[in-house]
């Protein structure tokens, strides 16, 4: 059995915060034939949710362009929930994005109807996740606000604290991923997960990244984390592991 969330979240017809966490497959090619050839590939292997990260997307520049892809995929992807995801470089992205450009693409998105919740990192800033928590609310968008760390896993304090600043920046669904140099991290990861879980209402996000980490990506959802990114075609982040692995894995556990 696992820890649920107080106060699910329906995506379309997924419950995030129920008695299954949810898998999610990020989508990250660089152009529209691949990105194309990707999402019917990624929908024939049934995921959860689908991750469009738009910072791989050789167009980000061109918002026709981005929403033309967006509208694509939704109807590609029939009632399947739809994240949209823009990192820049500092922020674990693959490419330099100002945040002229990142505001844009999530006005737009959210604008659009086309996808069902938007992911940013907390180092967005205040002021700019205030205006798009306004936009989103108003559209019915969900916010998944993120804190991501490659480097190192901070204390267990510090990873409470961002948390709740998270939640007091307006997200519906908290992240926190952060990277393990030893066996150690992993647990305070999870201890913050259990922890974070008894505290909050809402539906919540942790990842232990990299092959120390995976195992997070799967006992995770015991201790509370409500979704879980796999890998499709291709991988986005260090340590996920294929769709079908992980659907067997949580199979087991839950």
């Amino acid at each position: 059995m696992r820890l649920q969330a107080q106060m699910p979240i329906k995506l379309r017809n997924k419950l995030l915060g129920g008695k299954k966490p949810l898998i999610c497959i990020p989508i990250i090619s660089e152009d529209e034939t691949h990105l194309v050839d990707e999402v019917n590939k990624v929908i024939k292997m049934k995921p959860d949710a689908i991750e469009w990260r738009v910072d791989y997307f050789e167009s980000i520049k061109d918002f026709s362009k981005v929403n033309h892809i967006l509208k694509i995929i939704r109807i590609k992807t029939d009632d399947i929930p739809i994240i949209l995801t823009c990192r820049s470089h500092e922020e674990g992205g693959y490419k330099n994005i100002d945040d002229e450009v990142k505001l844009k693409l999530f006005e737009g998105a959210i604008k659009s109807g086309y996808v069902d919740a938007i992911d940013i990192e907390l180092a967005f800033g205040k002021e700019k996740i205030e205006h798009i928590k306004s936009l989103a609310t108003k559209k019915g968008v969900k916010l998944i606000l993120s804190y991501h760390n490659f480097v190192e896993t901070p204390s267990e304090e510090f990873m409470m604290r961002k948390i709740k600043e998270e939640i007091t920046y307006g997200a519906d669904i908290p992240k926190i991923a952060v990277m393990p140099k030893e066996q150690g991290d992993v647990l305070k990861l999870l201890s913050v997960t259990y922890n974070a879980r008894k505290k909050i209402s809402n539906p919540l996000i942790t990842v232990s990244m990299g092959s120390l980490g995976f195992i997070s990506r799967f006992v995770g959802c015991i201790f509370g984390s409500d979704m879980t990114f796999a890998s499709g075609v291709n991988e986005s982040a260090p340590g996920q592991m294929p769709i079908e692995e992980m659907r067997r894995f949580i199979e087991i556990i839950i």
